[in-house]
């Protein structure tokens, strides 16, 4: 019996369609495939056929695959590969053996559909940009470029040779029914805390670092909780309020409240609230750049370049500074134009709004 494997695997990627055999005046290659191929069909050549095993090279043209997975039993070696762009199988006794690796070879010459990358877990958090990440990434693009077909696929195992980040060994699957490949990969041992570096902006080179750094954090994810609301409220709306926590709360001494005959108690709190308010800044540059009819030209080229590549434009260079810097220096500098003595007045205002319940109408004389 052919190799049952292979067989079953040719039959599943063949959905039952035949294997065309063209031989010699008499037909013992496609006696011998079709009476020892479980669940595979092999007929004469015609064109219904979805794969083809051709005999001898004298007079064969590739066109008669029809594009279609084939190969060549013929002696010319490399050459004849090279020539006929399949593999060539050299011309055998009709052993099993023989047999089976012919079957082989066909399976080799059917298309690779998708090649998927497994990596560990921690590092799928990654951003793109990441060293490791683009290294490999790197590697991917160069290595597939290189595979087209089945018999390509042990190429895959060369993915991660000569990387900075990437463990040599690598474990290589291939699912030939859905012609998927998947490469397993590894990082190298060491290089967890380093990646956590280059995420985290700080060095962090072992377990007490990376607990520091996780404390330092979490206190700072909470500390951003409360504000949260209002940042996205303010960015909406243009107007957010951070309610006042419990423990934010400041109670002062109870006092004693005489009115006429009855006697009652004045309880009294305050607490910090922090207004977050949208203020929308512009800024705008106008550069003049040399006499009139250098700056029409000048001023052409960035309009046509705006509606291709908006962003280039943007980083134009004029007295050695980009468009971009010198619109964000401007911003900057309106930001900052508030006084100190403006801003507590300010604050002054909404508290008294805020406690007095006088909200209604408000009234700034520039």
């Amino acid at each position: 019996m052919l190799d049952s494997e292979i067989c079953k695997d040719l039959s599943a990627r063949l959905c039952g369609a035949p294997v065309g055999v063209s031989e010699g005046e008499d037909g013992a290659l496609l006696a011998a495939l079709g009476g020892g191929a479980a669940g595979l069909e092999f007929k004469k050549y015609s064109k219904d056929c979805a794969a083809y095993i051709f005999v001898g090279a004298e007079g064969f043209d590739p066109a008669a695959a029809d594009g279609k997975p084939y190969i060549l039993v013929a002696s010319g070696g490399e050459d004849d590969e090279k020539r006929f762009g399949c593999t060539c199988v050299e011309p055998d006794e009709y052993s099993e053996e023989w047999l089976s690796s012919l079957l082989r070879a066909l399976a080799g010459e059917f298309p690779l559909l998708s090649i998927g990358v497994n990596i560990p877990e921690w590092m799928r958090f990654l951003p793109k940009e990441n060293s490791a990440v683009c290294e490999l990434l790197t590697k991917v693009r160069e290595i597939s470029a290189e595979i087209c077909k089945i018999k390509d696929v042990p190429r895959l195992s060369a993915l991660t040779e000569g990387t900075k980040y990437w463990s040599p060994e690598i474990k290589v699957s291939l699912d030939f029914a859905s012609g998927a490949a998947v490469a397993d990969c590894a990082a190298k041992d060491g290089i967890f805390f380093e990646m956590l570096s280059e995420i985290a902006g700080d060095s962090i080179d072992g377990e007490y670092t990376l607990m520091r750094y996780v404390r330092s954090a979490a206190e700072a994810k909470r500390g951003y909780a409360k504000v949260r609301d209002a940042l996205d409220c303010a960015r909406v709306n243009g107007y957010g309020i951070v309610s006042p926590a419990e423990d934010d709360l400041s109670y002062e001494q109870p006092q004693v409240v005489r009115q006429g005959s009855s006697v009652g108690i004045k309880l009294r709190a305050s607490a910090p609230t922090y207004h977050v308010i949208r203020v929308d800044v512009s800024g705008e540059v106008s550069p003049i750049m040399g006499d009139s009819s250098q700056s029409e030209s000048l001023v052409k080229s960035m309009m046509s370049g705006f509606e291709t590549d908006p962003e280039q434009t943007w980083n134009t260079d004029v007295f050695g500074r980009s468009l971009r810097c010198m619109v964000q220096e401007g911003l900057a500098a309106k930001v900052s134009t508030i006084s100190e003595d403006t801003r507590a007045k300010l604050r002054k205002a909404i508290t008294r709004m805020a406690n007095e319940g006088k909200g209604g109408v408000i009234c700034i004389i520039l």
